[in-house]
């Protein structure tokens, strides 16, 4: 039986909401394959490149999100680092911003668990390369920023912390996944934060995508896989 879902906006602010970082979208084209919807994405370039396969279920779900709040089907959408799916539209209301929905199925947000790949498996979200080699992915990912050394940022004045700047407030890892002590002295965050730093010797920005891979924003360099346990949560009906 098809779910039924309830979108819900969420507030304008990373990493929930990527912008246009995620370089996903819907388009409408029955030429591929007979079917109506169809994944591409976008490279630097502006090319577009259609999905390896429908994701029919998937085209369904981005376009169910984005008209229970009264948008039209087709256009921008993420999958961040939990695999839950995130809608970009116009605000119905007319004020030319764009808005970020995330659909409700049962009072838990929608996620979607397939891998998304192009150009025959070239370009493939879930590849891991060597720590410090290019990227080979999709340049999709919600953007975060690492703190400069001996920068103790506020408000945790943590060292090696990871950021957002969300609504006017600064929301920390070491704060939003409850690690104490952060920067912990041992385990797999603390092997991240260590490649963060020796590729970051200066802090930097860098985007995580929908399979926990982390590479630069500017360079594209690989960074690693983040740590799920030790991040920063998944979005809930209320955050």
């Amino acid at each position: 039986m098809t779910p039924m879902f309830s979108g819900r906006v969420i507030p304008h602010r990373l990493p929930s909401c990527p912008g246009r970082d995620s370089r996903y979208t819907l388009r409408n084209n029955t030429n591929q394959d007979g079917t109506p919807w169809w994944v591409y994405y976008e490279s630097p370039s502006g090319e577009r490149i259609p999905a390896d396969s429908a994701h029919s279920p998937l085209c369904a779900l981005v376009n169910s999100i984005k008209q229970t709040h009264g948008g039209q089907p087709g256009g921008g959408f993420s999958i961040n680092e939990h695999s839950q799916v995130i809608a970009r539209t116009n605000d119905p209301e007319g004020t030319g911003n764009a808005i970020h929905l995330v659909g409700l199925d049962a009072g838990l947000v929608v996620a979607y668990h397939h891998t998304l790949t192009f150009r025959a498996g070239v370009l493939d979200p879930s590849v891991v390369v060597p720590v410090g080699q290019a990227w080979t992915g999709p340049l999709c990912g919600m953007t975060y920023s690492f703190a400069a050394p001996g920068n103790k940022k506020a408000p945790s004045r943590c060292l090696d912390e990871i950021f957002v700047e969300a609504e006017g407030r600064t929301l920390q890892l070491s704060h939003e996944a409850g690690i104490t002590p952060y920067p912990p002295v041992a385990g797999a965050l603390h092997v991240f934060l260590a490649s963060l730093r020796h590729i970051f010797p200066q802090g930097g920005r860098f985007r995580v995508n929908e399979h926990g891979r982390a590479f630069t924003s500017n360079t594209n360099v690989y960074i690693g896989t983040i740590p799920h346990a030790t991040w920063f949560p998944a979005l809930t009906a209320r955050s």
